[in-house]
């Protein structure tokens, strides 16, 4: 019998900056100006506590890779990640903080879908405000649905393909995400849910 490999789950909600949910190449534009706003010292504040959660697991961290939604596998993984904590990231911060205690960063997604998700929208915006965009987004959120379930896939083959025997996967996942339930029959998963410090999710949110 096969061993079950182990598996760390992290649902995570991202700035309001993102009008996706993270995975979007808009995501990575957005990142790298610098993010910010109204809504940055909340996803701080998530992020410290989802810190502290999972250093309190004390992970054998070099043997865990770190999948993360929206990197594309793009062989200059690690580059990317310093360049996003740089300008102001905190989950890429957070990222290469374990990245120093021997974790490794895996490409995760992969790039045509990632560009699919950006197009789509890239087509939404261009509408204009009213009836017409609302019509199209009706439109959007159907086939965004159809493409994050794709990319679900990739990712689920991406995870069973590059994690070994003894190695353990810590996957940060936007909360529209349905990943888990495609792992939970190939891994042991368990996971790591931060309450978030707000009143209401209204300000820090997947659409």
């Amino acid at each position: 019998m096969a061993e079950i490999r182990r598996l760390i789950y992290v649902p995570i909600l991202h700035a309001q900056e993102d009008p996706r949910e993270s995975t979007s190449l808009n995501k990575i534009k957005d990142m790298a100006k610098g993010g910010g706003g109204k809504d940055a010292t909340a996803v701080e504040a998530m992020w410290e506590g989802i810190a502290a959660k999972i250093e309190a697991l004390n992970l054998p961290w070099e043997s865990v890779r770190i999948y993360q939604d929206g990197a594309p596998v793009c062989g200059n993984e690690l580059e990317l990640a310093m360049r996003l904590a740089n300008s102001g990231s905190p989950n890429f911060a957070f990222i290469l903080d374990l990245i120093e205690k021997g974790a490794r960063l895996e490409g995760t997604e992969e790039m045509d879908l990632l560009i699919k998700e950006y197009d789509l929208l890239s087509q939404l915006l261009m509408k204009n405000p009213g009836a017409e965009r609302k019509a199209a987004s009706v439109e959007y959120q159907a086939k965004s649905r159809e493409l994050l379930a794709v990319r679900d896939e990739f990712i689920f083959n991406r995870i069973t393909d590059t994690l070994n025997k003894g190695e353990v996967a810590l996957v940060f996942m936007g909360v529209m995400h349905r990943l888990d339930k495609l792992l939970e029959k190939d891994f042991l998963v368990s996971y790591v849910i931060y309450r978030l410090p707000f009143r209401s999710v209204g300000s820090i949110y997947n659409a």
